[in-house]
């Protein structure tokens, strides 16, 4: 049974000892471009962990292709940082902190003027100080250690570029399983979208060299990747458990190999574990662990800003901070995008709620991403209110995107056919999806209209 179901398992000591042995080791183009972020000791020691299994690496060619066309975006983002985060700490107080102080100036014993003369004087410490700070920070641009090392790292190891009629091949087939939410690569369709296809199928792209170059070498492969999203990991209560099971059994049934694949942090980790790099230093995977910490932090913290700007809220209540921290780790999403915030926005306030319970953070999620739908509408807000406010009326399945039947029919009218035929392949854009609520059918089209019959 373990064969059928590989990707359920944990990789055995036997498995994991080989691969260390034996194996590659084969990196995502995020954990390359990371390196610009850590410390020079870190981004030194890292970089010497490298060179020490310098005969056993292994880049994609896609994963080249991506670090550099986004290494100076990298660089760009990291100088810009200090000017940044001065612009926050301004941007706070004339948004925030400045309307408090204004509230005390008729006050008979506190001077004002002198508060403000002491934020001033604070602006201008901050500002100075991140000037000093950044006289210290590597300059990429005209010295770039990080991509001199890693050209001669993989000078001879990396991966043959797919042809054009392959890569057609591979975008092909990109959108069907994308389509279908099989990993990897489905949580980029919408961010990397302008990008062109080359972007949006990256990660399957990778992930098709590292199957050709392990039925072809029938090496054991290591892939270090510190993408975080639910196309590579699965997350459960916003804990990431494991590489996705799909991703497993995939690779085992086209090569017959079991693929290790491990965040930067735990590469680092074992890589000391197993002696193969025995003078790597404790507080370089401390480093490399808050860096994954803080980006996590990051990604919730912009989740947060997307619900309060781009559904018009100029402060961010309690609700939709809980909301926020709901879709992003108890749903398992690492991003939001602007359909779930628009949604999460029409949930918590639009519909007048004063309160979030977890079936309205469900739905929100399953809505907006889970069922694929591509903008949020009002007729999606009525179908999360009736799920959410009428729990006398309405019986709400638990794992909604696993329970809910897709349906074919071919009637045209905007009622619940009759006729309904379970469908076992996922719909056409012209198909309807019905949700089944007790002895109601809710049914949703993608274009764009539905209609509530109860």
């Amino acid at each position: 049974m373990k064969k059928e179901f590989i990707g359920f398992y944990d990789p055995t000591e036997k498995e994991i000892n080989n691969a260390w042995t034996k194996g590659i080791f084969t990196f995502d183009a995020n954990t390359l471009l990371n390196l610009y972020r850590y410390t020079e000791l870190t981004r030194k020691d890292f970089l010497s962990a490298l060179k020490t299994i310098k005969d056993k690496l292994f880049i994609p060619n896609q994963a080249a292709y991506e670090y550099h066309s986004n290494r100076i975006s990298v660089i760009e983002s990291l100088n810009k940082s200090y000017s940044t985060l001065l612009d926050i700490i301004k941007q706070n107080y004339d948004d925030n902190l400045k309307t408090q102080i204004n509230q005390f100036k008729k006050h008979p014993s506190i001077k004002i003027d002198g508060i403000y003369k002491l934020h001033s004087e604070f602006i201008e410490k901050v500002s100075k100080e991140l000037d000093n700070q950044k006289k210290s920070h590597p300059d990429f641009y005209t010295k770039d250690e990080v991509l001199n090392e890693l050209t001669e790292l993989f000078e001879n190891h990396i991966g043959k570029e797919f042809s054009k009629e392959d890569l057609k091949k591979i975008y092909s087939e990109g959108k069907e399983r994308y389509a279908e939410l099989i990993p990897p690569g489905f949580k980029d369709l919408e961010s990397k979208r302008k990008r062109g296809e080359r972007h949006i199928y990256g990660d399957l792209i990778i992930w098709k060299e590292l199957i050709n170059y392990s039925k072809k070498e029938k090496r054991l492969l290591i892939f270090v990747t510190d993408d975080r999203k639910e196309d590579w990991w699965t997350i459960e209560n916003g804990e990431t458990i494991r590489p996705r099971e799909e991703l497993i059994k995939e690779f085992y049934d086209l090569t017959g190999i079991r693929i290790l694949i491990y965040n930067a942090e735990i590469f680092l980790q074992y890589a000391k574990e197993k002696k193969l790099v025995p003078q790597l230093k404790d507080n370089t995977i401390k480093d490399v662990k808050e860096i994954r910490l803080s980006d996590e932090k990051t990604n919730l913290s912009r989740l947060a800003g997307t619900l309060a700007r781009n559904i018009g809220y100029t402060t961010m209540n309690n609700n939709l901070a809980r909301l926020a921290g709901v879709l992003s780790g108890d749903l398992g999403y690492t991003t939001m995008n602007n359909d779930m915030a628009r949604l999460a926005g029409v949930l918590s306030g639009d519909l007048g709620y004063t309160t979030m319970n977890n079936d309205m953070a469900r739905i929100a999620g399953t809505l907006s991403g889970n069922f694929g739908y591509g903008s949020s509408n009002n007729y999606l807000a009525r179908l999360a209110e009736v799920i959410s406010s009428n729990p006398s009326n309405v019986t709400f399945l638990n794992r909604p995107e696993e329970n809910a039947k897709f349906i074919t029919s071919n009637s045209t009218n905007n009622t619940a056919p009759n006729n309904i035929i379970e469908g076992s392949q996922p719909l056409k854009d012209s198909e309807k999806k019905v949700i089944k609520i007790k002895n109601q059918n809710l049914i949703i089209e993608y274009s764009p209209e539905c209609v509530l019959t109860m």
